[in-house]
C-alpha cells in the first residue's frame, strides 16, 4: 500500500532539529575536550588542529553534494544515509587509538554533516505550509544554535566526569532517535528531473574550499623557510572555487545551479547569510576562548560566561520568525544587522578594558541583532526557491555560511597572532620558563595560567596583547557588518518588498512559497 503523501510537521520538525542538534553540538563540543584529546593520543599542536578542521573542512566542501543527492534521490533517502554514516564516523572516533584515526572519523563525521544539513532544512521547509515555515525554521535552527553555543560546557562536563570518547558516544542516541523518527514519516516525493550528477564539479569544489582556508589559516604561522607557500596555497584554493563558479554556469548539469541565487534579492540574501555566519562562528569559538585565556575562567565558567551570546538567540528566533511570517524578511534583516554592528562596537570597548560585564552587554547585542537578520533571510531563500531544488538550494546557502564561517575562525587566528606578534619582545626567556612563554603565545590556558604565576609582567603584556588581537578581530566582524548592512540596502529594497510581501501574502497566502 502506498504512503500516504500527508506530512507529520510535529513529528518532522523533532527529527530534523535533532539531528541539526547534533551536527552543531560536534562543531563546537571537541574544542575544549582537545587539550585532554592531544595529551592522551600523544599529538603535536598542529596535527590536534586538524580534529577540529577536519570536520569543519569536510562539512562546508560537502553541503552542495548534499543538496544536489537530496533532490535526486530524495530528502529522507539522502538523509537516513547520512545518519548513518554520522554514527558511523562518531563511533570509530570515540574507538580512535591515533591522530590518524580521530581526524579521518572527523572527516567522515563532517562529509555526513554536510550530506544530512541540506536535505533535513529543505524536509523542514517541506512540510509546513507558507504562512508557518518562520516560526518551524526558527524551531529547528533556534534549538539546533542552543547545542553550538552549549558545546564548550557540555565538552567540559563530559571530560570532568569520564572521558573524551563519551563527546562522540552522545552522539549515537541522538541519532538513532532521529533515524526512528524519520521512518515514520510520510514526505511528499520530491526529486528534480534534471540528469547528471557533475563529479568535475564536486572534485573542484572538494579541492578548492579546504585549499583556501587552509592557506589563510596557515598565514598565522607560515613555515620559515618558505613564507610564500601559504599565500600560493591560498590562491590556489579560491581559484579552483571561482573556476567552480564559472564551471557550474556552463555545464550542462551543474553541482551548483548557480542561477537559482542570481536573482538581486536571493543573492542578497545569501552573501548576508555568509556574513552573519562569519561573525556567529568566531563569537561562538573564539568568546568563550577569550574569556579563558584572558580573563582566567575555567572551562565551565566559560560556558556560563557565553549565555550573554545565546539567551538572545532563544528569545529573539521565534520573533524573528513570526516577525517573516508577517512582513517578509528586508525590515528584520536590516534592523537585525544595525544591532549587530552596535553590539560588536561595545565588544570592542569591553575587550579592552577586559571588563566582562561590558562584553556581555555587547554579546546581548551580537546575538540578538544576528539571529533577527538571519532566520527570516535563511527562510525566505528556501522558500522562494524551487520546490524541487530546496535541497540544492539549502546545500549551496549552508556551505557559502559556513564557508563564511571558517573564514570568520580563520580571521580571529590571523588577527590575534599577528597582534600577539607585533606587541610582545623579540626576545624570550630560555629554559623552562622559556617553554612555557611559547606555549601560552600559542594560545595554552594552562601555560597563560601558569606564566601569570610565574611571571606576572610577562603575563600582562601577552594578556594585552591578546585583548587587543580580539579585539582587532571584532573590528574585522564591525567590517563584515557593515558590508551585509550596505548589501541589504542596495539588493533587498527592504520598505518597498515588505509592502509587496504583506500585500500577497495576504491576497494568497502563498505568495512565498
Amino acid at each position: 500500500m502506498a504512503e500516504p503523501l500527508t506530512p507529520r510537521p510535529g513529528r518532522t520538525l523533532v527529527a530534523m532539529t535533532g539531528s541539526l542538534s547534533m551536527i552543531f553540538l560536534d562543531a563546537t563540543v571537541v574544542g575544549v575536550a582537545l587539550p585532554t584529546i592531544q595529551s592522551d593520543l600523544e599529538l603535536t599542536t598542529a596535527t590536534a588542529a586538524w580534529v577540529v578542521n577536519a570536520f569543519l573542512i569536510a562539512f562546508a566542501s560537502s553541503l552542495a553534494i548534499g543538496g544536489r543527492l537530496a533532490d535526486k534521490i530524495g530528502r529522507l533517502p539522502t538523509f537516513r544515509c547520512a545518519i548513518l554514516l554520522f554514527v558511523a564516523g562518531s563511533a570509530t572516533c570515540a574507538f580512535a587509538t591515533s591522530g590518524l584515526m580521530l581526524i579521518i572519523a572527523r572527516a567522515v563525521q563532517g562529509s555526513a554533516a554536510g550530506l544530512m544539513q541540506p536535505a533535513s532544512t529543505a524536509i523542514v521547509i517541506g512540510a509546513f505550509p507558507a504562512g508557518q515555515r518562520g516560526r518551524a525554521m526558527a524551531t529547528y535552527f533556534g534549538v539546533a544554535l542552543l547545542f553550538l553555543m552549549a558545546g564548550p560546557v557540555i565538552g567540559g562536563l563530559i571530560v570532568q566526569l569520564a572521558d573524551w570518547p563519551w563527546i562522540f558516544w552522545l552522539n549515537i542516541p541522538v541519532a538513532t532517535t532521529a533515524l526512528i523518527l524519520s521512518v515514520g514519516l510520510a514526505l511528499p516525493a520530491r526529486k528534480s528531473n534534471r540528469r547528471g550528477f557533475d563529479p568535475v564539479g564536486a572534485i573542484l569544489l572538494i579541492s578548492g574550499l579546504p585549499a583556501m582556508v587552509l592557506g589563510l589559516e596557515w598565514l598565522g604561522h607560515p613555515p620559515e623557510d618558505a613564507t610564500w607557500l601559504p599565500i600560493a596555497l591560498a590562491a590556489a584554493g579560491a581559484s579552483l572555487t571561482i573556476f567552480a563558479v564559472f564551471h557550474a554556469s556552463r555545464a550542462a548539469h551543474p553541482l551548483l545551479q548557480v542561477q537559482l541565487i542570481a536573482p538581486r534579492i536571493i543573492l542578497g540574501q545569501t552573501l548576508v547569510l555568509g556574513l552573519v555566519s562569519l561573525i556567529m562562528s568566531a563569537q561562538a569559538v573564539y568568546g568563550a576562548i577569550y574569556l579563558q585565556e584572558v580573563l582566567a575562567f575555567t572551562p565551565v565558567q566559560a560556558g556560563l560566561g557565553s549565555l550573554p551570546l545565546l539567551l538572545p538567540v532563544v528569545l529573539v528566533i521565534r520573533s524573528a520568525g513570526k516577525t517573516y511570517d508577517r512582513i517578509g524578511s528586508a525590515k528584520p534583516v536590516f534592523i537585525g544587522l544595525i544591532i549587530t554592528l552596535a553590539g560588536l562596537s561595545v565588544e570592542v570597548i569591553g575587550v579592552l578594558l577586559q571588563s566582562y560585564p561590558i562584553l556581555a552587554i555587547g554579546m546581548v547585542l551580537v546575538g540578538g541583532g544576528s539571529t533577527f537578520a538571519s532566520t527570516p533571510a535563511n527562510t525566505d531563500v528556501l522558500s522562494m526557491s524551487p520546490p524541487d531544488q530546496r535541497g540544492e538550494m539549502s546545500g549551496m546557502v549552508q556551505t557559502l555560511r559556513q564557508l563564511g564561517g571558517s573564514i570568520g575562525i580563520v580571521i580571529c587566528v590571523l588577527a590575534i597572532s599577528w597582534t600577539v606578534a607585533a606587541k610582545m619582545p623579540d626576545s624570550l626567556p630560555t629554559g623552562e620558563l622559556g617553554d612555557t612563554v611559547r606555549h601560552a603565545l600559542e594560545g595554552d590556558v594552562s601555560a597563560i595560567r601558569s606564566l601569570r604565576a610565574s611571571d606576572p609582567s610577562l603575563a600582562a603584556d601577552l594578556i594585552n596583547a591578546r585583548s587587543s588581537g580580539m579585539a582587532a578581530a571584532f573590528i574585522m566582524q564591525g567590517i563584515a557588518a557593515a558590508v551585509a548592512l550596505l548589501i541589504a540596502q542596495c539588493m533587498l529594497r527592504p520598505w518597498k518588498r515588505d509592502d509587496q510581501h504583506t500585500k500577497s501574502c495576504n491576497a494568497t497566502k502563498s505568495a512565498c512559497s
